[in-house]
């Protein structure tokens, strides 16, 4: 996943939660027989991005029969997903099955800052790199210098 979490609208008091979502791109694969899986790019309403993934049953010809999401809080996604294209655009309530799967409204908060973390490792990994080059033409130098 892209570590977003699901982001959900929490009502005052009744734990109100809708989303809308545009679907970016879908793409169906089979992983064995008779299983595959089916990848959606959404944003929200917020251009929050996600994937979300179903696991798929099929039949001997590569039918889809069942599509189930890897994590059960989805299911009201990959079910309002699953006919939709490049393009569409579904607005989900999760309010009904979080009600009947005793789930608690929740608010995702915003990821925290962890920008700086991202770049300094790649840039600490880039010189590590470019330093153990640097040290090993260094030898190759003094080894060909001296044997010429």
């Amino acid at each position: 996943m892209l570590g977003y979490c699901l982001l959900i609208k929490v009502g005052e008091q009744l734990g109100y939660m809708i989303k809308t979502f545009l679907v970016h791109a879908v793409k169906a694969t089979q992983t064995s027989p008779g299983k595959g899986q089916i990848v959606w790019l959404v944003t929200d309403e917020n251009r929050v991005p996600r994937k979300v993934v179903g696991i798929t049953d099929t039949d001997d010809q590569g039918v889809v029969k069942a599509i189930k999401p890897i994590y059960n809080r989805e299911s009201p996604l990959v079910e309002a997903l699953t006919p939709l294209v490049r393009g569409d655009l579904v607005t989900v309530d999760f309010r009904p099955f979080n009600l009947t799967q005793d789930y608690e409204g929740r608010i995702a908060y915003e990821r925290l800052d962890d920008g700086n973390r991202r770049f300094l490792i790649p840039r600490l990994s880039k010189l590590a790199a470019l330093a153990t080059l640097s040290v090993a033409l260094g030898i190759a130098l003094v080894l060909i210098y001296h044997y010429l």
